[in-house]
């Protein structure tokens, strides 16, 4: 019931300003439902409300203390609600920071040391053979146990975007993955969260592919069109079992469905296709 009420709470609102012009003593219940708008509509809806109800108190010219009493509590409950609000926020993200932390500090402990190994391993077989492919696994592990002690020092991760997708593709092509970078249209300015994801989306997409294609050739096209982005990442695997489920694919429709944007999976006998389109607005 108080849930459907507070749902409600402009309309219950607005219903008892408009009742109290009548009965002015049930103008005070209004401080509940103000109470609710400022918590979960914001300051600027509250304190309009608040003014309204100020305003129709204010129809009674001889008792002007009337309306300042309501102006005050107003105030009071508004800073409330506020207080509130923004102390369990700060408390949502400290305890998600916590969290971030200590899953961090676990893969450290349960991963680093793996890690680790597989990287002084690669070196040590790139200085006896002088493959590169073990050069490149040294790079990657150096890479993702960066990674990890950035997470767990709680610092931002670096920013990347669409400008250093080169390492992206080297990567794939260290792995065995013949794959082609093609940029169509002209290369534009995109806001950094719609770059970083973007190249996040293609990181992942190329990933799939270096697990499941088998080696087989592929292709990343980046179009720029005159209102979206078009990402499409295609390889010639034939029919990639596994491929249309799974946490990568998941991961990549939540950031192309974060802009707006649409995302199609084909897994067809000639290959497997990921298209995402994400408007630039």
């Amino acid at each position: 019931m108080w849930l459907v009420l507070r749902w409600k709470a402009i309309w219950l609102f607005a219903a008892i300003v408009a009742v109290s012009l009548a009965l002015p003593f049930i103008a005070l219940l209004a401080l509940v439902p103000l109470y609710w708008i400022a918590a979960d509509k914001g300051l600027k809806p509250a304190t309009a409300a608040a003014a309204v109800l100020v305003a129709a108190r204010f129809a009674d010219f001889d008792h002007w203390a009337e309306p300042a009493s309501i102006a005050v509590l107003g105030a009071a409950v508004i800073g409330s609600a506020r207080f509130v609000t923004v102390r369990r926020e700060l408390l949502t993200k400290n305890a998600a920071a916590e969290e971030r932390l200590r899953i961090a500090r676990e893969l450290h402990d349960a991963v680093g040391h793996d890690v680790t190994l597989m990287v002084v391993q690669a070196e040590a077989l790139a200085a006896v053979t002088g493959d590169e492919r073990a050069d490149a696994i040294a790079a990657q592990g150096r890479r993702t146990m960066a990674e990890l002690s950035r997470v767990l020092r709680n610092e931002d991760p670096e920013r990347k975007g669409l400008a250093q997708l080169d390492e992206v593709i080297d990567g794939a092509r260290a792995a065995g993955v013949p794959i082609t970078l093609t940029v169509e249209g002209e290369p534009r300015t995109l806001p950094q969260g719609l770059d970083a994801s973007a190249y996040r989306i293609v990181q992942e997409a190329v990933t799939n592919v270096i697990r499941h294609a088998h080696g087989a050739p592929a292709t990343v096209t980046i179009r720029y069109g005159a209102d979206r982005l078009r990402l499409t990442i295609a390889d010639e695997g034939g029919r990639s079992l596994g491929m249309n489920n799974g946490h990568g694919l998941i991961g990549i429709s939540e950031r192309v469905s974060a802009f707006g944007g649409s995302m199609i999976v084909d897994s067809g006998g000639d290959g497997h296709t990921v298209r995402a389109d994400i408007p630039y607005a």
